[in-house]
């Protein structure tokens, strides 16, 4: 069967507009759709910036927004304005391929050190002066940098003599090549000579900003990516962090616990905040309704681009997906079909003037009642006098179970247990990641058109649910790739995923909605080999790469100890395991029983469940876990 056109045109511009979600992949179209972050003004200081957020939170983003080729056409490609500018940002991101090349066992690390040190000042001073050519571009005139100070420079670097900023760039390339070469083969040529870390770099941007057009200027040195520095090459970049001077200042962006190595060179001297630099917390930024707010800004600039002649579309992406209250929610999942049998049951156990209190329940009102008095052990009797005689305090515990009473309503049945619909749950979903979102609009549109749905009518719930969670399911899968604990944070998510859902499912005799765990206290969680080191470093890795999220109240967030922190799937996974996206209770998990949810993910899973009272012996997965029966049977 052919396909619509009007379906493929639009599909395409969806993953245009919303798939390409990664900044790599919009190339220059990054700055037609950039939307300012609220914190865009802290990082456009002369102070250094630490930019922390996870993968998809927006770094690369607003760091090349940051960049003067970003500035450029998000000023409209006015050259006029180009003089005006009072700070300049030059953008570079960590190469893997090159940094891990300096390293292996070959040399020392102190010996390693100066290496990576000159190369490190050659990649920026390449930044500088490239800059320095577009400016003569775009700004329609010469910069003329001086005889004496080009001469400085090229020492400085050990280069050529060169008579101007173009030619020392030219001399640049060719060294900086040149030396690339010899890194790969480092143990048999003879080691160049090495500039002085970061005596270039002063150098070169003294000598521009002696110039009249650039008096009283500023450069940013952006560096993305961060964490694929090596430990001693932070240590490197923290050191010119640590001491820049007033001529230019760093804008790092970096996962969160990527910033593995806060020292300087000097391991007695530290980067601290707020002295040497601003930390600036995504995740912390942007939360509530400053993330929904930014959001919808990001998703407004793309539906605003969508173009399908003939059709109507709606361009309020909050009303393009509605979301369900409570009540709503209950009654599509078929609370009025169990309501009617729990009010004949109640009916016949009640004292006639208890009769009318059950009449004016609602239905949830109803279930929840069932559920009370079954959970409590209490007689129907019992309840509805309860509920009666302090009505506020029984309205209280009824708003605190309605949401966890909408798991249990259609437990252990096919199909959709629970409903993941509306821009304020997506943007939950997203807990502050902006890439998550704009999948999940993705999906939810285009599921929605492929069904024949008008892009003039709002997405039903339970097409916006089962996008959410192939969302969820796209990024376990993804999870694996990541890094070379992938494999482990797959199992680990598996694992505690199934302990959740269950818990979500069957609420009775428990505190609402646990999802969120903190791992016990251990001696030696310090000594290498115990089972706390090796899960202090899984969750890293989980933080890091967006596994998991965690919080902390009496602790910085750019600590890398386990200890003391509570640790949460992360809420997009929530719709494919079906458990509540919202931060509510714990539970305390010792490290062996983190690690043995990877490792026998069966027993581990059975014996935990059975510490809260819970019991899968024999029952049948979820739908959409099947795929992982061989995992949950205890397979690898």
């Amino acid at each position: 069967m052919k396909e619509n056109p009007d379906t493929r045109n639009l599909a395409e511009q969806l993953s245009d507009l919303f798939g390409s979600y990664k900044a790599e992949w919009l190339k220059e179209r990054i700055f037609d759709l950039f939307t300012e972050p609220s914190y865009f003004p802290e990082l456009a200081t002369s102070r250094s910036c630490i930019l922390i957020g996870g993968r998809g939170t927006g770094k690369t983003t607003v760091l090349r927004g940051l960049s003067y080729q970003g500035r450029f056409v998000l000023s409209g490609k006015r050259a006029t304005s180009i003089s005006g500018w009072p700070w300049y940002g030059l953008y570079y991101r960590v190469n893997t391929n090159h940094v891990t090349a300096f390293n292996g066992p070959e040399l020392a690390e102190n010996e390693w050190t100066p290496l990576f040190a000159h190369y490190f000042n050659t990649l920026i001073c390449d930044l500088i002066l490239g800059f320095l050519q577009w400016y003569e571009i775009h700004a329609n005139t010469l910069v003329d940098l001086g005889a004496q100070a080009c001469q400085r420079i090229s020492t400085s670097l050990h280069l050529p003599s060169a008579t101007s900023h173009r030619e020392i760039r030219q001399h640049l390339i060719d060294s900086k090549i040149a030396f690339e070469a010899y890194i790969n083969n480092v143990v048999d040529a003879k080691r160049p000579p090495l500039s002085l870390q970061a005596a270039p770099i002063d150098l070169l941007c003294a000598a521009i900003l002696k110039l009249p057009a650039f008096a009283s200027k500023h450069f940013f040195i952006l560096i993305d990516e961060y964490e694929n520095l090596l430990d001693y090459q932070q240590q490197i970049v923290n050191t010119l962090i640590k001491h820049a001077s007033d001529l230019y200042s760093f804008k790092v962006g970096v996962r969160e616990l990527g910033w593995r190595c806060h020292s300087t060179l000097n391991r007695n001297e530290q980067l601290v905040h707020p002295a040497d630099y601003a930390r600036i917390s995504i995740a912390e930024k942007l939360q509530g309704d400053v993330f929904s707010r930014f959001a919808l800004d990001v998703c407004t600039r793309r539906l605003d681009r969508l173009q399908l002649p003939g059709q109507e579309i709606i361009r309020d992406v909050r009303v393009a997906l509605p979301g369900l209250s409570e009540e709503r929610e209950a009654a599509k999942l078929g609370v009025e079909a169990q309501a009617k049998s729990l009010r004949q049951n109640f009916s016949r156990h009640l004292p006639p003037e208890l009769q009318p209190a059950i009449e004016n329940l609602t239905p949830l009102e109803l279930y929840f009642h069932n559920f009370w008095m079954k959970a409590q052990n209490l007689t129907p009797e019992v309840v509805v006098r309860e509920s009666l005689s302090d009505p506020q305090g029984w309205k209280t515990r009824y708003e605190n179970y309605k949401h966890a009473l909408l798991f249990t309503l259609r437990r252990k049945k096919r199909g959709i247990s629970k409903f993941y619909t509306g821009w304020d749950v997506f943007t939950q979903l997203g807990a502050g990641n902006i890439r998550y979102v704009l999948e999940l609009v993705d999906q939810s549109f285009l599921s929605h058109f492929r069904a024949g749905g008008a892009l003039d009518r709002p997405i039903d719930p339970e097409v916006q649910t089962l996008a959410a969670q192939r969302v969820g399911s796209m990024n376990l899968a993804e999870l694996e790739g990541l890094s070379v604990d992938g494999a482990q944070l797959t199992k680990l998510l598996l694992a505690l995923g199934r302990v959740f859902q269950v818990m979500a499912s069957e609420p009775e005799g428990h505190a609402p909605e646990l999802n969120q765990f903190q791992v016990s206290a251990d001696e030696g969680a310090a000594q290498e080999g115990t089972a706390a080191a090796a899960v202090e470093r899984l969750l890293s890795s989980a933080v890091m790469h967006l596994a998991l999220i965690r919080s902390s109240g009496n602790k910085p967030g750019d600590v890398g100890d386990t200890k003391d922190y509570d640790y949460m799937i992360h809420p997009i996974f929530s719709p494919f395991f079906v458990f509540s996206y919202r931060r509510k209770r714990k539970m305390t998990l010792r490290p062996e029983t983190v690690l043995g949810l990877i490792q026998r993910p069966k027993q581990t899973i059975r014996a935990l469940l059975s510490e809260h009272n819970r019991n899968v012996e024999g029952e049948e997965l979820p739908e959409q876990l099947m795929l992982f029966e061989r995992f949950y049977d205890g397979g690898k």
